[in-house]
């Protein structure tokens, strides 16, 4: 199972985005992403969604572990 946060952490830096960069282009308040870190716990599909599209990529590319 992929670990969302982690994701997200990986394309970001993959693409020179900090988290607070990140979040100020898609909308996700950085609370969200840094609760979901806290607790450990899975981003929603809508979050996601949004994440992706800041960082121009599909969904599909998001759980494709090979994509960067």
């Amino acid at each position: 199972m992929i670990n969302t946060v982690e994701r997200v952490t990986e394309l970001a830096a993959h693409r020179n985005l900090s988290m607070a960069d990140l979040s100020k282009v898609s909308g996700v308040p950085s609370t969200t992403l840094r609760s979901a870190r806290i607790r450990q716990s899975q981003l929603s599909v809508d979050v996601i969604e949004r994440l992706c599209s800041a960082m121009g990529i599909s969904l599909s590319e998001f759980f494709d572990e090979k994509a960067q």
